[in-house]
C-alpha cells in the first residue's frame, strides 16, 4: 500500500507529530524555535545523500503545516523513520505507541468548552511532545541542545584550482552535545572530527565544484556554509571509490586536443591508474555561469571508452546548483533498469519507471541534451524528445557542469545557454 488513503486516523496524526518532534529535535530545528525553510532543504537533502530516498522541500512544507488531502506516502513515512534510526514506518509507532496513546489529538468542540479545550491542547501538547522527545533521545543517547547562535563561516586559501584549503570558523559555546564534526559535503567520508572548545578547523578539498559543508553535533545538522572551489579551466580526477580520501589528478598532463578530452591509456599508465581494478572518472568544470537553473539549455555529447569491466557500464552528465543537482544517468542497452534521471525535485529510477530511452550503445557518441523553460524540463538523447517534467523548487543558479563516467570517456563539446539564449559556456576542445 503506497499512501494512507483518506484522511488520516486521530492516532496516526498523533504518530506524526511525535516523528516531526522527534526530527526537529535531531536536526536542531530553528535553534529549538521551531522549523524554517532552511531546516526542511538541510532534512530533504540529508535523507537523500544519507538513505537514498528523495523527498521534495514541498512535501515536507505539507507535511509540517498538516496541509495534505490523503495520508503522506508509506514510502515517505518510512524514510523519515529510517532517519531516526528506526527499520521503518510501523518499527517507530510500536515503539512510539505509548506517546501516540497519551497524546491529546481529539474532536474540536465549539462555544466556550471548545475555547477552554483548545486552550488546553496548546499548553498541554506541546508539554507531552517535548517530554516525549525528551526521552526517546535520552534513551538513544543522541541529545543535542542549542541555548543559542551558532557560528560557523569557511574562508578559501586559494581564488581556484585544487587542492584548496578551506578555513572554517565555529563558535559551539551555546550547543551541548557528545561530538562534534565538520563534513565537507554530502559524502560522510569527509567528516571529521573538531574540538567544541576551539575554534578553527581546516580542511583540504581535492575536488573542485559547489560542496555543501556541514557543522554537525552528534548526529544532527546544525549550520551548513555553500563552498564554492573554482576550477582551472577542465579537471579530471580518477578514483576507485567514494571512500578514498585523495583522487588520482591530471594537473599539467595533457587531456584535451583533437576536439575531444579524454584519458588515453598511456596518460593513465603514467599515473599509476590500475586498470583491472573497478574505478571511475569525474570531469568538472566549476565556475559562476551566471545561469538559472529555472531556465536554460545545456548540450553534449558524449561516450565510453572500452575499458571497464562492468557487465552494465554507464555514464552521467551533472549539472550542479546551488541547492542540488540536475542528472541524467545513460546505460548500456539492455541495463535499463540502473537508468536514472533527476530534474528539480523530480527522481526517476528505472528499477520502478519504464527508462527504457536512457538506453543506448554507450560505445558510441550520444547527444544529450537538458534544457529548462520556466521549470518545465526536457531531456533529448540524440535529437529525440525522450522525458519531459515540470517541477516546483528554485534551486539556484548553476555553479558547476560535471562527467561521471564507468571507467573512462570522452567529451566533444559542450554548451550552456542562459533564459536569453546567449552561449556562456562552450568548449569545443580544440587545442
Amino acid at each position: 500500500m503506497n499512501y494512507l488513503r483518506g484522511s488520516m486516523s486521530t492516532s496516526e496524526k498523533a504518530f506524526l507529530e511525535i516523528c516531526k518532534r522527534q526530527l526537529e529535535q535531531k536536526f536542531s530545528f530553528g535553534n529549538g524555535n521551531g522549523h524554517t525553510q532552511k531546516d526542511l532543504e538541510l532534512l530533504s537533502n540529508y535523507i537523500e545523500a544519507e538513505k537514498g530516498v528523495y523527498i521534495s522541500l514541498s512535501t515536507l512544507k505539507r507535511l509540517w503545516k498538516n496541509d495534505f488531502k490523503q495520508g503522506p506516502q508509506l514510502a515517505t513515512l518510512n524514510a523519515l523513520a529510517s532517519v531516526l534510526d528506526y527499520e521503518n514506518w510501523q518499527d517507530f509507532k510500536l515503539s512510539n505507541k505509548e506517546g501516540a496513546a497519551s497524546l491529546p489529538i481529539k474532536m474540536e468542540p465549539t462555544g466556550k468548552a471548545g475555547r477552554r479545550l483548545k486552550v488546553l491542547l496548546l499548553v498541554v501538547v506541546p508539554v507531552v511532545l517535548a517530554l516525549l522527545v525528551f526521552n526517546s533521545f535520552k534513551d538513544k543517547g543522541r541529545g543535542v541542545f542549542i541555548k543559542g547562535p551558532v557560528l560557523f563561516t569557511v574562508d578559501k586559501t586559494v581564488a581556484k584550482g585544487v587542492p584548496n584549503t578551506a578555513i572554517f570558523e565555529y563558535d559551539l559555546s551555546n550547543v551541548v552535545a557528545d561530538s562534534f564534526f565538520i563534513q565537507q559535503s554530502w559524502n560522510t567520508w569527509r567528516r571529521e572530527a573538531i574540538q567544541p572548545n576551539q575554534t578553527v578547523f581546516s580542511s583540504v578539498y581535492y575536488e573542485s565544484g559547489y560542496h555543501r559543508a556541514k557543522l554537525i553535533a552528534n548526529d544532527s545538522i546544525i549550520a551548513m556554509q555553500p563552498v564554492h572551489i573554482l576550477s582551472d579551466g577542465w579537471e579530471p580526477h580518477v578514483y576507485y571509490s567514494e571512500s578514498d580520501s585523495r583522487f588520482i589528478g591530471f594537473q599539467g598532463e595533457t587531456f584535451v586536443g583533437d576536439g575531444q578530452l579524454q584519458l588515453p591509456m598511456e596518460l593513465l599508465e603514467k599515473k599509476k591508474v590500475d586498470t583491472e581494478r573497478d574505478f571511475v572518472t569525474r570531469v568538472i568544470q566549476s565556475r559562476d555561469f551566471g545561469v538559472s537553473s529555472n531556465t536554460f539549455e545545456f548540450k553534449t555529447s558524449m561516450k565510453l571508452n572500452p575499458m571497464t569491466k562492468n557487465n552494465c557500464p554507464w555514464m552521467i552528465i551533472q549539472l550542479v546548483t546551488e541547492k542540488h543537482i540536475f542528472y541524467v544517468k545513460l546505460v548500456q542497452n539492455g541495463c535499463e533498469t540502473f537508468a536514472a534521471y533527476k530534474l528539480g525535485e523530480i527522481v526517476k529510477r528505472g528499477k520502478s519507471e519504464d527508462l527504457t530511452h536512457l538506453g543506448e550503445d554507450l560505445y558510441k557518441w550520444q547527444d544529450i541534451g537538458i534544457s529548462v523553460e520556466d521549470k518545465t524540463a526536457e531531456i533529448r538523447i540524440n535529437d529525440s524528445l525522450v522525458y519531459t517534467e515540470r517541477f516546483k523548487e528554485d534551486f539556484g543558479d548553476i555553479k558547476a557542469l560535471s562527467y561521471v563516467f564507468d571507467g573512462t570517456g570522452s567529451i566533444d563539446f559542450a554548451e550552456l545557454s542562459a533564459s536569453n539564449g546567449e552561449v556562456r559556456n562552450r568548449e569545443d576542445f580544440e587545442r
